[in-house]
């Protein structure tokens, strides 16, 4: 078999074979105290896409088979070093020389290669062939007839971010190539899939494509796209091996056979040459992102290094996750909360979606402290001598049962640890905010990118969040003693001067000159479960410094927490306003003022704890001048 090669043709869509630039620059988070020993971007890449869209499909197979099936999804990462007659028997199955002569003929830096890969030593006896095999069993394979946009192996392996798939699934097809692509440093991929016979797809149960991915290129003064194909295609066409072919095909490099006749066969094997991740850079990375579905038991991972070492995947004995698992325990309700523990579900916004559905509960947030650990811990020294700070994280989830993200909470102590469970309701629009690496829920439209109500909820979520820790942060401060039990004679002392006049050069302060005036009214209310509410009404009116009779302003108004004596995040504000004032932003509205009018704007918090401080701001513009009031708690 020999490597196919697509030539550049005007007359149809171009696609570059350099797919693996999508995520480039893309480093994947480390928030806090992940910054430590944080595995490679590359082996973050392969855990978060390829067992997402093998979970996918698993998913759908249960799905399909019904609740009293007997299915286990499982996918195991082997590792292997070839030499002799095992590597040269590979090099002649995959056409490693074929690939390795069009390398000679180009810059490898512009089809996206390194300089040196497996593909500079298939003459060296002495030096090992390196390949990762992928085996998931109990998925769907990729199923559907090669025709169209009906074949899922067409969808992950040759389209890119063609259509989505079912509610509640990982993402689109296409991306999580990036994560195999990015896996092989030759950006060679083979996949052999094994699915049900399907009434589209009469009498086809196996598939398998093997693929090279690299930017384009010229050679013999013809220019190819840079994608190539291990098939049966001819006259530019691709086409998979199928059947037996496909089960030979796959004997010759290293597969065992599959079979549709058993749940176990079903599902995919892939093939990396020249992986670019080792056992326990890529145990690390699952476990961090993986250890929800983990521990839950959803699937089972096996990692086998290349001398047999067993690798497997233990989120439980890494002391980090095991604070992030106790606080899942309290947000799925399998342990009551102590003090320093807390669990509570989250409610719904208070607008209905756009189709008329209303969401009493998003989800359930569980969060820990380690009062005595790290709630209070210094900055710690991490890879490359760098400070790495303590943060209040949050690992954010839905369905799937990956950690999306973890999310920044806080960064002042105490610092929390917890975990968040969206509800089986909002899992879909949430999925929809979701940038290629499913890392972050985003909270805005975004130039139509995003879902415009999905970013609203996504924002509503996150603030309830941050509310959330903000509120149980306050519950485990200490509490602040009587004044009369405080005893700062050096605060004294300056405070006496200050109030005599002592010192010399004493100025008296210039007066403010506004054009608009502010006032500022505000006052807590009580409300449910011993939270407060901040309500009041902020009024604007031209002032007499201002020289005209009317005018066109701008004014905004919101309330945000004090943390140490910063300010920090913004609490949610319900917010009225008079006829007149039009709504241009969050908590912002313009309108026409005279000398005989007022503005005044009616507010009230979100509940937050009676402990945590909060300041009003209140800001007026007029044309390009802008003035201020503030109110403090």
């Amino acid at each position: 078999m020999n490597w196919l090669w697509d030539q550049t043709d005007a007359g149809k869509i171009g696609l570059s074979g350099d797919i693996a630039k999508l995520f480039r620059h893309e480093e994947p988070k480390q928030p806090g105290v992940f910054a430590q020993d944080a595995p490679p971007a590359a082996a973050t890449l392969l855990a978060r896409e390829v067992i997402q869209n093998s979970w996918d499909a698993a998913i759908e197979l249960k799905e399909q088979l019904g609740p009293s099936a007997d299915h286990q999804f499982s996918i195991t990462f082997e590792f292997a070093d070839l030499i002799g007659d095992e590597k040269r028997a590979l090099i002649e199955a995959l056409d490693l020389a074929g690939l390795a002569d069009r390398v000679g003929q180009i810059d490898r830096r512009s089809i996206g290669l390194g300089q040196h890969d497996c593909l500079d030593q298939l003459d060296d006896s002495g030096a090992p062939l390196s390949v990762l095999r992928i085996l998931e069993h109990g998925a769907t394979g990729m199923y559907g007839p090669w025709t169209q946009n009906k074949s899922h192996m067409y969808l992950a392996l040759v389209s890119l971010g063609y259509t989505e798939k079912l509610a509640g699934a990982g993402g689109s097809y296409g991306y999580g190539k990036a994560g195999l692509i990015n896996g092989s440093r030759i950006r060679s991929v083979i996949a052999y899939s094994c699915f049900a016979e399907r009434q589209d797809d009469p009498g086809v149960t196996r598939r398998l494509l093997g693929m090279t991915y690299w930017g384009q290129h010229d050679i013999g003064g013809a220019n190819f796209t840079g994608i190539g194909s291990l098939s049966t295609g001819r006259g530019g066409l691709i086409e998979p091996h199928i059947d037996d072919e496909a089960d030979s095909v796959a004997a010759s490099m290293g597969f065992t056979a599959r079979s549709s006749d058993e749940v176990a066969g079903l599902g995919t094997s892939f093939l990396l040459i020249d992986p670019t991740v080792g056992p326990e850079d890529l145990r690390r990375a699952i476990e961090r992102s993986w250890w929800p579905a983990l521990h839950e038991g959803d699937f089972i991972i096996d990692i086998t290094g290349a001398d047999g070492s067993s690798h497997p995947p233990r989120p439980m004995q890494d002391e980090t996750l095991r604070s992030f698992i106790d606080a899942w325990e309290l947000a799925v309700g399998r342990r009551d909360a102590r003090r320093d523990e807390w669990a509570s579900e989250l409610s719904g916004p208070s607008a209905a979606s756009p189709d008329g559905e209303r969401f009493d509960a998003v989800g359930n947030l569980g969060l820990v402290a380690d009062l005595s650990g790290w709630s209070y811990a210094d900055a710690q020294v991490g890879p490359e001598d760098e400070e790495v700070s303590q943060k209040s994280l949050v690992a954010l989830t839905r369905g799937p049962r990956m950690v999306v993200e973890y999310f920044v909470a806080g960064q002042s102590p105490p610092y929390l640890r917890g975990a968040f469970s969206a509800s089986s309701e909002i899992d879909d629009l949430l999925r929809r905010t979701e940038p290629k690496a499913h890392d972050s829920w985003r909270t805005k439209p975004s130039d139509g990118e995003v879902d415009p109500y999905a970013a609203t909820l996504a924002d509503h979520v996150i603030k309830r969040i941050r509310s959330a820790v903000n509120n149980h942060r306050g519950r485990l401060k200490p509490a602040v003693p009587p004044p009369e039990d405080l005893n700062l004679p050096f605060f004294n002392e300056i405070m006496r001067r200050v109030m005599s006049g002592a010192g010399k050069g004493t100025r008296q302060p210039v007066p403010e000159v506004r054009e608009i005036s502010i006032h500022l009214r505000q006052g807590p209310r009580e409300s449910s479960n011993g939270l407060i509410e901040m309500e009041g009404t902020a009024t604007f009116s031209l002032s007499d410094h201002y020289d005209g009779e009317s005018a066109d302003v701008e004014v905004s108004i919101s309330y945000k927490f004090i943390e140490d004596g910063r300010v920090g995040a913004s609490a949610d504000l319900t917010l009225s306003a008079p006829d007149g004032a039009v709504a241009v932003g969050p908590g912002v509205y313009r309108a026409r003022l005279d000398r005989e009018s007022t503005i005044a704007i009616g507010f009230c918090s979100e509940p937050y704890d009676p402990r945590w401080s909060g300041r009003l701001f209140a800001n007026a513009e007029i044309t390009k001048v802008a003035h201020s009031g503030i109110a403090t708690e």
